[in-house]
Formats: C-alpha cells, sequence, structure tokens
C-alpha cells in the first residue's frame, strides 16, 4: 500500500516561515509604537488597571510590567527572525501572549480575551509546521 503525502513538505516549510515572520512584524510593529507613544502606552493601561476590578495588583508591579512590554516584544519579534531560537522564541511567545491575555481578563475586556486567541493560534500553527533545515521524518512499516 502507497502512502502519498497531500502536502508538500517544502510548503509546509515555507509556510511556517512565513508564519513566524508574520509574528514577528506583529511584535516589532507593537513595540516600536510602544517607544513612540511618550508613555502614554504605560500611562493608559496603567490608569485602567487602577480601576473598580475584581482582581486587584499593586501599581507597582502593573507599572513594572507595562514598562517591560515593548522591550519583550522588539527582543521576541527580532528572535523569532532568528530560525535556530524558534525552540526558545516559541515558548516566549506563548508566554507573553498568555500574560496579555490574562491582563485583558483583568480588565474585563471580553472581546480582547477572545481575539488574543487567535494569536495563540497562530503561534501553535508556527509550532507544528516543520522548518527549513529540519530534517525530514519518514514512517517506515
Amino acid at each position: 500500500m502507497s502512502k502519498e503525502i497531500l502536502i508538500n513538505p517544502a510548503r509546509l516549510r515555507d509556510a511556517e516561515r512565513i508564519v513566524r515572520i508574520t509574528m514577528a512584524i506583529i511584535l516589532i510593529t507593537a513595540g516600536t509604537s510602544k517607544f513612540f507613544s511618550d508613555g502614554g502606552f504605560v500611562n493608559y493601561y496603567s490608569g485602567l488597571f487602577q480601576g473598580d476590578l475584581r482582581i486587584q495588583l499593586p501599581a507597582i508591579l502593573i507599572d513594572m510590567y507595562l514598562s517591560c512590554i515593548q522591550y519583550i516584544e522588539v527582543g521576541l519579534g527580532l528572535a523569532l527572525l532568528v530560525p535556530r531560537l524558534k525552540a526558545y522564541t516559541m515558548y516566549g511567545w506563548f508566554g507573553f501572549m498568555l500574560s496579555l491575555l490574562v491582563g485583558h481578563y483583568i480588565l474585563q475586556e471580553w472581546s480582547a480575551v477572545n481575539q488574543m486567541l487567535d494569536y495563540i493560534f497562530l503561534g501553535v500553527l508556527c509550532f507544528v509546521l516543520p522548518m527549513h533545515g529540519e530534517s525530514e521524518v519518514t514512517n517506515q512499516q
């Protein structure tokens, strides 16, 4: 019985590269925009976290994290452009996106929580697709 490959492995590798570059551009663009917001991003979200919320976190913790986000985004975005770092950056992507999801949950921004799932699924897609340079796994009977 012969086995057919439904999708060309080279196309899967190309798809992985496209997804990974897309993820990098998303992060680099988001981080860069925060660098040029003149503190507007931190001030805006810091104020939101001080509102009447079910979960209250210390303001210093919120402000420290908000101040780091732009560096995380640019650093993780640049790391995604380096294929040999993929194993590490994918876990960084998941951790970062989950932290944003939790933040939106605390703010009770339910539509933003749901929208974060798209980014997590984008990461899953990148995670499961093979990369250029990876050895092909052959199924033997």
